[in-house]
Parts: C-alpha cells; structure tokens; sequence
C-alpha cells in the first residue's frame, strides 16, 4: 500500500481537493439559497410557500445520484458544454439548498413568537431584526444540523464518480483501472473521507464550544 501512496498518491490527493473543492463552494452556495428558501417556506403567501415546499420535497425525496444525472442530462440535451465540476457543484448546491431551507426553518420555529414581536417593538427593520435579534438565537438551532447535512453533503459527492467528476471517488476508480489493487485503493479513499469528515465535525465542535453554546462540559 505504501507502494501504491508513492506510486498515486498526487492523482489520489488531487481527487480529494476535487471533493473539498465541491463540497465547500456547493454547500456554500445551497446554504445561502436554503437560507434565502425558509423564508419563503414560512410565508403566509401561498404562491411563494408552495413553489418553495414542492423544490424542498422534490429534491429530499429523490436520490442525489439521479438529481446527477437529470441535470447532467439536461445540459447534454441542450447541447450546453461545461465543465462537469461546475455542474457537480450545481448538483451539491441544489441538494444543500433543500435540507438547509428545512433546517432553517426548523430553527426559525424554535424562536419564540415573543422574540419576534419584542424587535418588531423596538422599531427595527427587517434586516436589522434579524441580525441583532433572530440571527444569534438562530445559530444554536440550526449549527449541529448544518454540520451534520455538510458531513452527508461529502458522502454523497462520491456519487458525482458516476458522471465522470474528478473528485476522490472518480480518482480512485482511475487509479483501479490501472493497478487493479481494489481493496488498497477503496481502502485509501475510505479513509481519506473517514479523516475529511471528522475533520469538519471537529472544526464544528471547536466553533460551538468557542461561541459557548456546545452541551458538553
């Protein structure tokens, strides 16, 4: 195995900075459309809550892997060429933006209805309202979620193999077809995601013990 690190280990790498590459910048990009998406889900507006609640059920309640594949497909029909890691990161963001609009609306509920009518009391705005009022009551809520939705997030992009984007999954593959070592290979890429995921669990649980929020002592 050592042999096979030396050998690979820069085509192996550069697939493991393909996953950090989609999963930061997609989840990144759903994150902000999620966010953006619950509050459309709380609306008293029934035209902005029911397009936004088919979105949301329509992506959690189908496989990430056909989700891939329709959009890879689409861009075919249409005979649209781009870059397949741009189209996964479409993928990866579209995926986040579902559960993360769940999740903050989650959060948003978990607020007391007094909390909301007390900044409404002192005269502030809407934006003002949230970022000094809602917002810090809102991280608690909604930050555990989050991190476990990113550690799924990076699991799922192993999916993004099957439409030939270079990320860890995919370098792996190409790595077998020429070495035909397929357990020492799976098992380099099984714990290269073993250490990427407890990495950003760690990182989650610093920032919550940081901003003195976590439940352990």
């Amino acid at each position: 195995m050592i042999e096979l690190v030396n050998q690979y280990g820069d085509e192996i790498l550069a697939g493991l900075w393909g996953t950090i590459m989609l999963v930061s910048g997609g989840f990144l990009a759903g994150a902000l459309a999620g966010i953006a998406m619950a509050f459309l889900l709380i609306s008293r507006r029934w035209l902005l809550r029911w397009p936004a609640r088919g979105f949301v059920e329509l992506i959690r309640n189908t496989p990430f892997l056909i989700q891939a594949m329709l959009l890879f497909a689409a861009f075919g029909v249409l005979r649209i060429r781009i870059d397949p890691m741009l189209v996964g990161g479409a993928v990866v963001a579209i995926y986040t933006a579902a559960y993360m609009a769940e999740i903050i609306r989650g959060a948003l509920k978990s607020i007391p209805d007094g909390q909301w009518d007390a900044a409404s009391a002192l005269g502030l705005r809407s934006l003002r309202r949230f970022r000094l009022v809602i917002y810090p009551q809102l991280l608690p809520f909604a930050l555990p979620a989050s991190v476990n939705l990113i550690g799924t997030v990076a699991k799922e992009s192993a999916f993004l193999s099957a439409v030939s984007v270079a990320e860890l999954t995919f370098s792996g593959q190409v790595v077998i077809a020429q070495t035909f070592k397929v357990f020492e290979v799976w098992a380099i890429v099984g714990i290269l995601y073993l250490v990427l995921i407890l990495s950003i669990l760690a990182a989650a649980n610093r920032l919550e013990r940081g901003l003195g929020w976590s439940t352990h002592t």
